[in-house]
């Protein structure tokens, strides 16, 4: 099952990069800035608006898959209707707020509820341990993303200036992730009762700070780029993202592969799971972003955009590394309810980085963005992996309760 996940995890990264060097090079990095941007925007929103319902369907689906159809449909309510708010106000307010930022707002608006669905969807999957569910929903949105990109090289050509295909480059791939992810929850039988609303908001509330607080160190580098530098100092920038991306699957695929397991070991034993899952991510996450970094590095150095994103990707690489270990370790406290742990890291990760960003980005531009991710991720690693390490000394856990969201423990 591991392989499984590992290998559309990196199909979908190999495809999103493709895509993005097919954007660059056939519409222009200028395009391609604008539609990273977007899609970080949007992801943002997606974090800031409801990011918490995925976390607790996955967590209700790990521990009463029976109740879960009813849980998630009222967690997509609630994550559709705010997410609709949500987009229709950045729309009206990001132009006036943000003007230099190159963002299409009213198609991160339209794709917000729709990408709000398929995150729900992701986490209901990750919860059941449905491998093909979870599948289906992931490579979905950067399937349609090179196919809607391929039909735009064929129709236009490369300017300057940001193509008009970068609006349906940015919408279409999540409309269409969040209809697969709603048919996934559909299919499921109506039973049992649902967790209350009440327990639902409150495992959210828990979680979200720490969930922003990660997305915000984690792509706000991108977003000051891009405002600071331009959509085409973005577009270069992001070619180097998602390659971090793509190497960050392999945590990823750990931390889904490994969720209901965190979820029934005993404290010792998913301890110790979740710091050797994490090394051997992490180290294996290094590797291939060294090994990608060479391989730019080795075959582009006469051309400097191409020089530029070499020397980024080793950068970078690090970071990698440390998004891959710490997604492992995270995924383990949330499994067990230690949201305040995670809390902690992804706070101290969010002032290290803004740190960085905001001192390093105007003086030396692009690579003050990834030393800034570099730094900020690795640290996260390693605080993890000691927050992860105090629970082996903790109280062991009570039986199930009444009500699984708020007490998750008995406690």
């Amino acid at each position: 099952m591991a392989a499984l996940q590992l290998t559309w995890r990196l199909l979908a990264g190999g495809i999103a990069i493709v895509t993005a060097l097919l954007i660059s090079v056939a519409l222009g990095l200028a395009t391609q800035g604008v539609i990273a941007t977007s899609n970080s925007v949007l992801a943002g929103l997606s974090v800031l608006t409801g990011s918490g319902f995925a976390h607790a369907a996955a967590y209700v689906a790990s521990r009463r898959p029976q109740t879960v159809r009813r849980t998630a449909e009222r967690g997509a309510f609630l994550a559709i209707a705010i997410g609709a708010l949500s987009g229709v106000l950045a729309a009206t307010l990001g132009p006036r707020i943000l003007p230099t930022l190159p963002v299409l707002w009213w198609q991160v608006a339209i794709a917000l509820p729709f990408a709000q669905a398929g995150q729900l969807g992701l986490g209901l999957q990750q919860g059941l341990g449905s491998s093909r569910g979870y599948v289906a929903i992931y490579v979905a949105q950067p399937l349609v993303a090179f196919a809607t990109a391929a039909m735009a090289t064929l129709l236009s050509n490369r300017s300057e200036q940001p193509s008009e295909w970068a609006g349906a480059i940015v919408l279409t791939p999540y409309v269409v992730q969040g209809i697969v992810s709603a048919l996934g929850w559909i299919r499921l039988p109506r039973q049992g009762g649902p967790e209350p609303v009440g327990a639902l908001m409150s495992y959210t509330a828990r979680i979200y700070p720490s969930a922003v607080a990660h997305y915000l160190s984690y792509r706000l580098d991108l977003i000051l780029v891009s405002a600071l530098l331009g959509a085409t100092a973005a577009g270069l920038y992001s070619l180097a993202l998602n390659s971090v991306d793509a190497v960050a699957r392999i945590g990823q695929t750990a931390a889904t592969v490994l969720f209901r397991r965190f979820s029934e070991a005993t404290l010792p034993q998913g301890v110790r799971l979740a710091r050797r899952g994490a090394s051997a991510a992490g180290a294996l996450s290094l590797l291939v972003g060294l090994a990608l970094a060479a391989l730019v590095i080795l075959f582009g150095a006469r051309v400097e955009h191409v020089r530029v994103l070499g020397q980024l990707l080793l950068l970078l690489a690090f970071g990698g590394a440390g998004i891959s270990a710490w997604t492992v370790l995270a995924t383990y406290l949330a499994a067990n309810n230690e949201l305040a742990a995670a809390l902690r890291v992804n706070a101290f990760l969010l002032v290290t980085s803004v740190a960085l960003y905001v001192s390093l980005i105007p003086v030396i531009g692009v690579y003050g963005g990834a030393i800034g991710t570099s730094v900020g991720l690795a640290l996260a690693a390693v605080l993890g992996y000691r927050e992860v390490g105090r629970l082996d000394g903790s109280e062991g856990v009570a039986g199930p309760a009444a009500t699984l969201l708020r007490k998750p423990f008995g406690k």
